[in-house]
């Protein structure tokens, strides 16, 4: 079960390193900043719902591989496998649904000169927001993922 956990989580910080470093560059060098920002968004919810399944697949394999003791470094890959479908679900029903409600008003705001405009300021917010919440999952799962390589033998 430790394979299950270790491949989901991989895959999910394959996706959240490929979107981070090849998508969303790449939509906004190639697209007007509006259109980017509608790409980078729909592709963003994709992969949050595509993390939460992975996700749910890690946390599945901890779970069935159990516990051999009740200490604390015995929990620690279940508390942060769950830390990251939590700091995933939070920008992908929270963070999300606000950030799209603001954010044509932001680049129309930023466009006619006003960059801090309470729409504009109030999209940056919840973008940084969205940010370190997505970066905190990516150290989230690469010290579960360390945690579960080193990880001794599984028991039949």
């Amino acid at each position: 079960m430790r394979i299950l956990t270790i491949v989901s989580i991989a895959l999910w910080l394959g996706m959240l390193a490929f979107f981070a470093f090849a998508v969303a560059p790449a939509a906004f060098t190639t697209l007007d900043r509006p259109s980017a920002a509608r790409l980078v968004s729909a592709v963003l919810s994709r992969a949050y719902w595509v993390g939460l399944a992975l996700g749910l697949l890690g946390v599945a394999g901890i779970v069935a591989r159990g516990s051999q003791s009740g200490r604390w470094p015995d929990r620690l890959p279940l508390a942060l496998a769950l830390l990251m479908l939590a700091l995933t679900a939070w920008p992908l029903f929270g963070l999300m649904p606000e950030a799209d409600a603001l954010r044509d008003r932001a680049l129309a705001a930023r466009a006619a000169g006003a960059p801090h405009a309470p729409e504009a300021l109030r999209f940056g917010r919840v973008h940084g927001l969205s940010t370190v919440a997505g970066l905190a999952v990516m150290v989230s799962g690469a010290v579960l993922l360390a945690l579960e390589a080193r990880g001794g033998r599984e028991v039949p």
